[in-house]
């Protein structure tokens, strides 16, 4: 009878074995599970903006995107320490001259510090208001995977476009073109 006893013990812990070889697999689907649940809550075109609330990145302040409720939106989201980010810039500072009087441009900071957020927006040129996404709450409830990220809003408050990644000159002289028209 002492024979069987082993072969018990073995089939044991080979079940704790597979079991701690499972669990870090089932936690990592789960994990997927609830991120894939969460991504089809995300904001697409067609959809409503989220709103959001958030401290100027000037000081003194804050902007809401209700307050520009009746007016089309460009929200661009970036980072100073983004390439992409950096090489786009120009072409905002010329979008704004351009269309900002009819559109309203407004830039979310993310993922950086004030300081050197601040010394990029003087770099650059960027004269529109920027706000500071200092918890990522707006990072999140725009579903972003990084920067930049820009956003075309109506007046109405429905997205009309997201581009992921940096705009070119002709995309975004487009999509400016069918904000103005979408609320004329």
């Amino acid at each position: 009878m002492d024979i069987g006893a082993p072969q018990t013990v073995s089939a044991g812990r080979k079940g704790v074995r597979l079991a701690a070889l499972l669990a870090p697999a089932i936690v990592f689907l789960a994990v997927i599970g609830v991120v894939a649940l969460e991504r089809t809550s995300l904001p697409e075109p067609g959809g409503r903006a989220p709103s959001f609330s958030a401290p100027l990145l000037s000081g003194g302040g804050s902007l809401s995107l209700s307050d520009l409720s009746g007016r089309p939106v460009m929200l661009n989201f970036w980072a100073s320490w983004c390439g992409p980010c950096k090489d786009e810039a120009p072409l905002l500072r010329q979008a704004f001259h351009v269309y900002g009087d009819r559109v309203a441009f407004v830039g979310v900071d993310v993922k950086d510090a004030r300081s050197d957020a601040v010394d990029f927006v003087r770099r650059t040129g960027l004269s529109y208001p920027h706000v500071r996404d200092e918890e990522g709450t707006i990072y999140s409830d725009y579903g972003l995977t990084g920067q930049p990220e820009t956003f075309f809003i109506d007046g109405d408050g429905t997205i009309v476009e997201h581009v992921n990644g940096p705009l070119d000159e002709a995309a975004l002289t487009q999509l400016l073109d069918v904000l103005i028209t979408r609320d004329a």
